[in-house]
């Protein structure tokens, strides 16, 4: 190892004390310019990707972040060593990065406040940009000479003129954007995001690319240095930002983010042998630390007023909900009771109605027959519907009562098709019956509420079907035991839209009202928590509208 390091070129002065960047040759402010910066940038950089590592934002800021980072590594090692290859490495390497950063940060606010990706073209014309920079890297036109004993470059046109012009277009560039999309947005929210992310991002491009220019054009390097506290500056928007518009979705930022910079700014601290540069240290923390703490304050303050507003908003609610159970109790009982009260009326009069058509009063005169089977007629409507009621109220109090026994499904679904088959022949519709069982399975249920079920979904076949048929299928399944009945209508079928909704209380086909006006949206309800209570359901399907509808009641089968 011996003859390889002394061949090793060193510039004229002291080498490293300790690792590459720990030596009596960095001015004192530099450690507080470079560290910091580095363990900050690295603390959000880390935080945020690994928060949502596919969220295109979070990739562009650490990306962004990282570049920024090997530029502040390099250039420490610059001023620390005096190995001569690693100066002018690093010194390429810095050239290579620094447009990076001014790339990364427009390409991070543009996609936080448009919401979206650059478009292909945009991309292209930044690389076709920034290309020259990294093929004309190892030639003259980037570093002219370099000086083995001061260790200092004689840049070409590309560090001294090209990289520079790629940021300032740049930063016009980002410039000109966020004008133009401050004044085109009229929301006072996206506005105020606006400004801070974009400040944040203009004052970080101006103080890097303004340090960068001082030390190239005036080799004032040391005083070039204080352009990389635009960095923190930028952080300090970022996070302000963070609190207040949730960016990346990270709760409790600014809390983690001060301790971190606190840590930081103290650690830095431990670098720095000179009053003076310990004043300004001392200085520039108080600043930071005040504008950050001011928005933690900002931000529990707001939390803590949020939390008391939503306690109240918790509290109202719970009266609001116990008054609304109260108000239900009263609506069930209500309804209940007027049922009740209707159902005898009714009886009654489909009592009477029925017995002067039988000719139990004597003949009588044909218009007045018709005018008594329109009375018998909307007395059997209304009584169904008072029955829905009834059994809505039942459902919801949970007083609906089921006697389960075990009978036979197919011959209940035939009695219903036999029964309703002179029904439906007076509105021109023919009710067929078919059946595909052969096992002797029970079903175990209640009858009365089976056949309610199959009922109701016979008579709304009738009311939605203006021709065609009418098919009642029962068929089973072994595996798992389970039989079916199949209501298939011809009528007016039904949307996506209806079928999502068509079991809601009150719920009716978009078209239900051109075919039949009657109807109170309450007998599909009732059918499927009929069915769901005796351990069944019901569904529907439908092609769509006018191409009829299948409803399907579903019961468990002992064999």
């Amino acid at each position: 190892m011996e003859p390889v390091l002394s061949d090793i070129v060193r510039c004229e002065f002291l080498e490293p004390a300790r690792l590459l960047f720990i030596s009596g040759n960095v001015p004192p402010l530099v450690y507080y310019t470079h560290l910091p910066n580095i363990v900050f940038a690295l603390f959000i950089a880390f935080l945020v990707l690994f928060k949502n590592k596919t969220a295109l934002a979070n990739r562009i800021l650490f990306g962004t972040i990282m570049a920024f980072v090997f530029w502040v590594i390099f250039s420490l090692i610059f001023w620390a060593t005096n190995r001569a290859d690693l100066i002018m490495y690093g010194w390429l390497i810095d050239i290579l990065v620094e447009p990076l950063v001014h790339i990364g940060v427009l390409y991070l606010l543009y996609v936080l406040i448009t919401g979206h990706d650059l478009s292909f073209a945009k991309k292209l014309f930044f690389a076709l940009l920034y290309l020259p920079v990294p093929l004309l890297l190892p030639t003259p036109f980037t570093l002219a000479a370099f000086d083995t004993a001061s260790c200092l470059a004689t840049e070409g046109p590309v560090a001294l003129y090209y990289t520079y012009f790629v940021e300032i277009t740049v930063t016009i560039l980002l410039l000109v954007f966020l004008v133009r999309r401050f004044f085109a947005t009229q929301d006072r929210e996206k506005r105020t995001r606006i400004f801070y992310l974009g400040t944040g991002g203009i004052l970080l491009l101006f103080a890097f690319s303004w340090g960068n220019i001082i030390g190239s054009f005036t080799e004032n390097w040391e005083l070039g240095q204080y352009g990389l506290l635009g960095m923190p500056i930028f952080i300090s928007f970022l996070v302000y930002s963070i609190v207040r518009f949730n960016l990346f979705n990270i709760k409790l930022f600014a809390t983690q983010a001060l301790v971190v910079v606190s840590w930081c700014a103290l650690f830095s601290l431990l670098f720095i042998n000179e009053i003076e540069a310990f004043r300004f240290v001392v200085i520039a923390n108080t600043v930071i630390f005040a504008i950050l703490g001011y928005q933690v304050i900002r931000s529990v303050k707001r939390e803590v007023e949020q939390r008391k507003h939503l306690e109240q908003l918790t509290k109202q609610l719970q009266n609001a909900n116990k008054r609304l159970k109260v108000l239900d109790q009263l609506k069930s009982e209500f309804v209940s009771i007027a049922s009740h009260q209707l159902r005898s009326p009714l009886t009654a009069i489909r009592g009477y109605a029925s017995m002067i058509l039988e000719g139990s009063y004597g003949k009588m005169p044909k218009k007045a027959k018709e005018a008594v089977e329109r009375i018998a007629e909307s007395s059997r409507f209304m009584a169904l519907s008072v029955e829905d009621y009834l059994n809505v109220s039942r459902i919801q109090s949970g007083s609906m009562k089921y006697n389960l026994s075990e009978f036979d499904l197919r011959e209940v679904a035939k009695t219903i098709a036999d029964d309703m088959r002179a029904e439906g022949m007076k509105q021109g519709l023919l009710i067929t019956f078919k059946s595909n069982v052969t096992s002797k399975c029970l079903t175990k249920a209640d009858i009365g509420k089976t056949r309610q079920i199959i009922q109701n979904l016979v008579d709304n076949a009738l009311k939605y079907t203006k021709k065609g048929s009418i098919e009642i299928r029962v068929h089973d399944k072994r595996k798992p035991k389970r039989i079916y009945v199949e209501v298939t209508d011809t009528g007016i079928g039904m949307s996506k839209e209806t079928l999502a909704n068509i079991f809601g209380k009150f719920e009716r086909a978009r078209n239900a009202n051109e075919v039949n006006v009657i109807g109170t949206g309450l007998g599909l309800y009732v059918a499927k928590k009929m069915a769901e209570d005796m351990g069944g359901t019901v569904t529907a399907t439908s092609e769509g509208e006018g191409k009829g509808s299948t409803f399907t009641v579903e019961l468990p089968y002992i064999c």
